[in-house]
């Protein structure tokens, strides 16, 4: 096989959202990869290796290992504290699905939101600054 016959990651995830199952699981963990990547761009931008930032947020390494890598929701004190230490401010509106959010502005719609899913009752939009 040539190096050229590979697909990139998009082709591969693309194929992979087709799978409803895996798209489900995709879509719960929007928000964690979102956060994953909003706390892996500051230690990376600071220079910081996972255990200095995690001492700093009164963490253990693994906590924070577990954090970037996406798999699970953080907990609404997590967020607290990431935005605490951080100085990153975060916004979460749950919404009917058939309804626009009116909590979050528009601005943190259109150009701040960061992860946004859909369950069988309603959508979730986090919004970071």
């Amino acid at each position: 096989m040539k190096l050229t016959d590979l697909k990139t990651s998009e082709q591969a995830l693309d194929d992979d959202l087709h799978d409803p199952a895996f798209r489900r699981e995709w879509d719960r963990t929007a928000v964690a990869r979102a956060v994953a990547l909003k706390v892996l761009a500051y230690r990376t931008e600071h220079g910081l290796s996972q255990r200095a930032l995690a001492k700093k947020l009164g963490m253990t390494q693994p906590q924070l290992a577990r954090l970037e890598a996406g798999e699970h929701n953080p907990t609404i004190d997590t967020l607290a504290r990431l935005a605490q230490t951080l100085d990153v401010e975060f916004a979460i509106d749950v919404h009917p699905r058939q309804r626009t959010p009116k909590l979050l502005s528009g601005r943190a719609r259109r150009g701040n939101a960061i992860a946004s899913y859909q369950t069988d009752t309603g959508t979730i939009l986090l919004a970071a600054d």
